[in-house]
């Protein structure tokens, strides 16, 4: 049996814990040095040779710093690369298929950024040893007989062009400067410029500086970038965050032109709607998050999606998941009966030359409402005049998750988690819904400043989530998140909706998300940063063929999942969904 024992340096408090794992351990009674301290103020050190797989240390260790895990011994010929003695470990790699778009799935730290960062260059692989540099032949040798084994070889010679697109975006103008039309100029000629801002619209921003760009706009500009550079293989990391359905539309659509021209384009991304549409093949990653993370077999897209959301890998005979991520026909109904909570009259909001038309409209307890439209159209307006005309400046009574949380918390994730249940101890409610699906549980010592986007993410969520209020706001919650939390956070709203009597707005452009999750839709469309309409709330079906139709796509039901698909332009049931005005799905699709 293969171990491995890995500490979250971040969690660990060697400090203040007084050593409970070391003092635990049988094998240390024994005399056999199993767990070792260098510092009694730094982390400890597992021998992994010698550690038993008692799991004594890991129940012992208060902040959760420690996890140990029993592996089959062949995987260790497949270990290849990890970052240090007790640290994260990556076994096997992708094949990336030439010429095609591959699109690499599964939760938060289990090793895709470990994958792309390879695939830039900026990481040699050191086939699980730490302290080891293997010769390319070496690397090479791992992947025998796999398409990537040219690549990687090509990689390691610096002969590949490679052009990354990172995932936290908002970090860009940190470290840019200058107008938008100006840095793309760096990267092409004027007519390629005007191109690549004709695909991802970004007219109305080219003369605006980098430093002014919202979420959405740095990460259309981060496209467009990338896209402006001559490189043979495409890194794309998490292209869909901040932006709305149409704008994810057109990204697949330039990504897609990139493989028409002959390049490979691999990709990191959640949200399952858009990787239909996007990629050629799906590669899972599945493991322990923050531990050790193993690659599958490559799959077709629609195959490798819908393995991972069974739960199961036929290919790789091995089942990810005890159970699978169910989708229903139609929005879950409330069991409760219908009773209004909040109506609203018709009105205007004016906010720098932007104007914002309300319809009136009514919503009901045990209800959660999906609030939908493209980025700019005032879709957080209206949530944020809601919450001021009928609850206060004070939001009193309300628990509301904004969409851009830098500054929002601080202190320990523990203490603000306290701070919105309103007592010192957790219900075991929320432990179960909340803290351990968002894998917030391992992070609760941790400072807020020190958070990852998806951990902030997820804190944010759970915060709102654990407030005590018949009226929950959350605006944007999938950003950042892998699709286990998304799956997560989706059943604790429905349930804590639905057993608390709540109403529930969520302003979301995952359309999976929505699928699931609403019960209501209310569309926001217009003229983006100059005019918006807010209709009143209506059903799912209404509601998403006006969305849908608006943006000239169709969906429809898969067969073994029924989960929503985007349809390919121009394809069979595009085409005739369109000619019968069905753009969501029907009820038989």
């Amino acid at each position: 049996m293969n171990r491995i024992a890995v500490i979250d340096r971040d969690s660990c408090r060697a400090k203040d814990c007084g050593h409970p794992c070391r003092k635990s351990c049988p094998v240390v009674r024994t005399g056999n040095e199993a767990i070792y301290f260098l510092d009694d103020n730094q982390p400890p050190v597992i021998d992994e040779r010698v550690c038993i797989g008692c799991g004594i240390c890991v129940k012992r260790c208060p902040f959760e710093a420690i996890e140990v895990v029993n592996l089959p011994e062949e995987l260790q010929i497949d270990a290849f690369h990890r970052y240090a003695a007790n640290a994260f470990e990556l076994f096997r790699f992708p094949e990336i298929r030439p010429n095609e778009i591959t699109a690499i799935i599964g939760e938060n730290a289990t090793g895709k950024s470990t994958i792309l960062r390879i695939l830039a260059g900026q990481i040699r692989p050191n086939l699980g040893n730490p302290d080891s540099s293997p010769e390319k032949e070496d690397i090479l040798d791992r992947l025998r007989g796999t398409t990537t084994s040219s690549l990687l070889g090509r990689i390691l010679e610096g002969k590949e062009k490679i052009v990354y697109k990172p995932q936290y975006v908002d970090e860009i103008p940190n470290v840019v400067m200058g107008s938008v039309s100006n840095i793309l100029l760096r990267f092409g000629s004027e007519d390629q410029v005007a191109d690549v801002i004709r695909s991802l619209d970004l007219g109305g921003i080219k003369e605006r500086q980098v430093k002014m760009l919202s979420g959405g706009e740095l990460q259309r500009f981060a496209i467009a970038a990338a896209l402006m550079r001559d490189g043979d293989t495409f890194i794309i990391d998490e292209p869909s965050s901040y932006l709305d359905v149409a704008q994810r539309i057109s990204v697949a659509r330039v990504l897609r032109e990139l493989k028409d021209k002959g390049k490979t384009v691999v990709v990191v991304e959640h949200d399952l709607g858009l990787l239909d549409y996007l990629s050629d093949y799906v590669c899972v990653l599945y493991g322990e998050p923050g531990v050790f993370g193993i690659v599958s077999k490559l799959m077709a897209s629609r195959i490798g999606v819908n393995s991972y959301l069974e739960g199961r890998l036929k290919a790789d005979n091995v089942r990810i998941r005890s159970q699978p991520i169910t989708f229903s026909v139609r929005p879950p109904p409330s069991d409760k009966e219908a009773t209004e909570s909040l109506r609203w009259q018709n009105s205007k909001v004016s906010l720098d030359g932007f104007e914002l038309r309300i319809d009136a409209g009514s919503v009901s307890r045990a209800q959660v409402v999906g609030v939908v439209g493209s980025n700019g159209i005032g879709k957080s307006t209206f949530i944020r005049k809601i919450i001021t005309d009928y609850f206060g400046e004070d939001n009193s009574g309300v628990s509301y998750k904004p969409q851009y949380l830098s500054g929002k918390f601080s202190g320990l994730v523990s203490s603000v988690i306290h701070q919105a249940i309103g007592g010192p101890d957790i219900p075991s409610w929320i432990e179960t819904e909340l803290i351990r699906p968002l894998r917030l549980h391992k992070i609760m010592e941790r400072d807020v400043e020190t958070l990852s986007g998806g951990e902030l993410q997820s804190l944010a969520v759970a915060s709102c989530l654990s407030r005590d209020s018949q009226f929950l706001f959350l605006d944007e919650p999938c950003s950042y998140l892998d699709i286990e939390q998304r799956m997560s956070a989706q059943r604790a709203i429905r349930r804590i909706t639905e057993a608390r009597a709540t109403t529930t707005f969520v302003v979301e452009h995952d359309i999976l998300f929505v699928d699931f999750v609403s019960d209501r839709l209310i569309v926001v469309d217009g003229e983006p940063g100059k005019k918006g309409h807010v209709h009143q709330p209506s059903s799912m079906r209404k509601g998403m063929n006006q969305v849908l139709s608006g943006l000239s796509i169709t969906f429809r039901r898969d067969v073994d999942t029924v989960r929503p698909r985007i349809n390919k332009l121009g394809s069979r049931a595009d085409i005739e969904q369109k000619a019968a005005g069905e753009y969501y799905y029907s009820d038989s699709s």
